[in-house]
């Protein structure tokens, strides 16, 4: 057993919880490495990673529409794949699952301040729809999670934004900068 009387006890279980996150990031990972659709993925997310990061237009505005129209075309389970390796490049322990879920509950987790944060992946093309984002904070709340980051590329209505504290939408332009490292995510929680 490791001897932490050294440290105060208020970090003691800030440490252990770190420790932990690190041991169950690393697990997943090893995990979904065993598993050749998995792997195939992983893979597959490295290369449109920097596929989308070469893709340029004429202007700021037209790069940002090739982009955008990329990731709605890749595979659902790349696109889940190439976000939480966006997380994993910003330095984030990254929880991945066992299997892929399909439409329902949570893509992965992160973790970050000391607690794990659920994430939800959607490609639209339309704007999202309340139900999904009412689904995830039901999700997040049947894995005791208290905040999540509900990725998509559509639109995102106005009172849909900021409809619940707990949530933090990543879209649009934000997105692609997440995703091609211009700015980390954790100046978005």
């Amino acid at each position: 057993m490791l001897c932490m009387s050294f440290l105060p006890s208020a970090r003691k279980p800030q440490m252990l919880n770190k420790i932990w996150a690190h041991w169950k990031a690393w697990a997943s990972q090893w995990q979904s490495q065993r598993k050749a659709s998995h792997r195939y993925r992983q893979n597959a997310a490295v290369h449109r990673y920097n596929t989308l990061a070469e893709i340029q237009g004429k202007n700021d505005s037209e790069t940002f529409a090739r982009r955008i129209a990329y990731l709605r075309k890749l595979d659902p389970l790349v696109f889940e794949e190439l976000v939480l390796d966006g997380f994993k490049r910003q330095g984030w322990l990254v929880e991945r699952n066992n299997r892929y879920t399909g439409d329902g509950g949570l893509d992965g987790k992160v973790f970050q301040g000391n607690q794990w944060v659920g994430i939800q992946c959607k490609r639209y093309k339309g704007a999202i729809q309340t139900a999904h984002v009412n689904q995830f904070c039901r999700d997040l709340f049947k894995f005791g999670l208290t905040k999540g980051y509900f990725v998509h590329t559509g639109k995102t209505p106005t009172g849909l934004r900021n409809c619940h504290s707990q949530v933090v939408i990543l879209s649009g332009q934000r997105l692609i900068d997440f995703l091609t490292a211009n700015e980390g995510c954790k100046n978005h929680g």
